[in-house]
């Protein structure tokens, strides 16, 4: 028998219950990399959250109407 499935390039029958269990586990991997993903992105809002804009002191543009201004280059 095996050697008919040697001459004809076929992969001999597998069962279902080898099957189910790779499905299975390539399931579960998707859903942690996106699990993961998820709680990656979640720490980098966070983190960058606290994080200050940082502006030169310079006293020519802190009092000016420019700095709030969207068409200003």
């Amino acid at each position: 028998m095996m050697s008919i499935f040697v001459l004809i390039d076929a992969a001999p029958p597998v069962s279902i219950g080898i099957v189910l269990a790779v499905l299975l586990f390539i399931i579960a991997a998707i859903i942690l990399m996106a699990v993961g993903l998820i709680l990656f992105l979640w720490y980098r809002k966070r983190s960058r959250r606290a994080q200050n804009m940082i502006r030169r002191d310079d006293s020519a543009t802190v009092n000016s109407n420019q700095l709030n201004n969207p068409n200003q280059p």
